[in-house]
């Protein structure tokens, strides 16, 4: 297993793209931390106006250079199950031009993200506090069993594309997102029905949900999982500490996985830091004792 990094989480805003060629800066310092492999992201907005053709060919190139080699590209919008099939549609075309940036730049995997309910209406109670209740409200017509056929559809045409560019595609499992439990994500996969629609898998969302990891790995199976975030949680702050500052335990998690047959990256993900530099390599550190079999 390779350890890998995000380029998002050297950003103040994981969700904005660092204009010119800070993206190449980015990977110079993930790889002097000491990382084999980088994820990188990207948005509607960086795809009209960043990813050319030219600079996703430059990115992926220098990566490989410094031997830093580009994995997941991560398409960062979610209107999968829009009621409006115009969205959909544009949605669907950026997906699309996310798949053919990532052939671009050299990576292996196009990953996508789980949408809340359809009409789902997000609500918390202010202020924030550790014991903050989350949760949504419905519509009072809200067809479960309609909604998941609309994006179990979705992600079948998305699947396709991901092929056409000898892609596989993943998708990340968000806290009450349609497929965040170990349960929806196998029933995800039955019913979408390809060898190379799989699982990014997050600890920290499965931790946030009292979700064991090491369960979760062996219900899901090595060749269901195509990428790992390393992103610990305390069940206190914010959820997105260094792996071996929370609860996680790393060591158990690569055993699992190891057992299961995973063969692909653990890939560092922090964001929203002061530090990159210190807790990007506070978390390598740690992993790198793990996977030894040192801690």
């Amino acid at each position: 297993m390779k350890l890998a990094n995000v380029a998002w989480g050297w950003t103040p805003i994981p969700e904005d793209l660092p204009e010119g060629d800070s993206l190449i800066k980015i990977a110079d310092q993930i790889r002097a931390l000491g990382f084999e492999a980088v994820d990188y992201l990207a948005t509607p907005e960086a795809l009209d106006k960043f990813y050319t053709e030219e600079a996703s060919r430059k990115l992926g190139e220098h990566s490989r250079s410094i031997g830093l080699e580009p994995n997941v590209l991560v398409f960062q919008e979610a209107k999968w199950n829009n009621p409006d099939p115009a969205v959909r549609e544009e949605n669907m075309r950026y997906f699309e031009k996310c798949a053919q940036v990532a052939s671009w730049i050299g990576c292996k995997i196009v990953s996508g993200l789980v949408p809340q309910p359809c009409g789902a209406t997000p609500w918390h109670i202010k202020p924030s506090a550790p014991a903050e209740k989350h949760g949504f409200h419905l519509p009072a017509d809200y067809s479960y069993e309609k909604d998941w056929a609309t994006l179990i559809g979705e992600y079948q045409k998305a699947v396709k594309i991901a092929e056409k560019y000898g892609l596989r595609m993943s998708i990340e499992c968000f806290v009450f997102s349609m497929i965040s439990t170990p349960h929806a994500m196998l029933q995800a996969l039955k019913d979408v029905g390809s060898p190379n629609f799989g699982i990014q898998l997050d600890t920290s969302h499965l931790v946030t949900q009292h979700i064991d990891p090491e369960w979760t790995i062996h219900m899901l199976g090595g060749k269901n999982i195509f990428n790992v975030h390393c992103k610990d949680n305390d069940m206190v702050t914010r959820s997105n500490i260094p792996a071996g500052c929370g609860l996680v335990d790393y060591t158990a998690v690569i055993e699992a996985l190891r057992n299961v047959g995973y063969d692909g990256n653990l890939a560092v993900e922090l964001e929203f830091t002061d530090n990159p530099r210190r807790y990007n390599k506070q978390a390598l550190d740690h992993l790198r004792l793990c996977l030894a079999g040192e801690y």
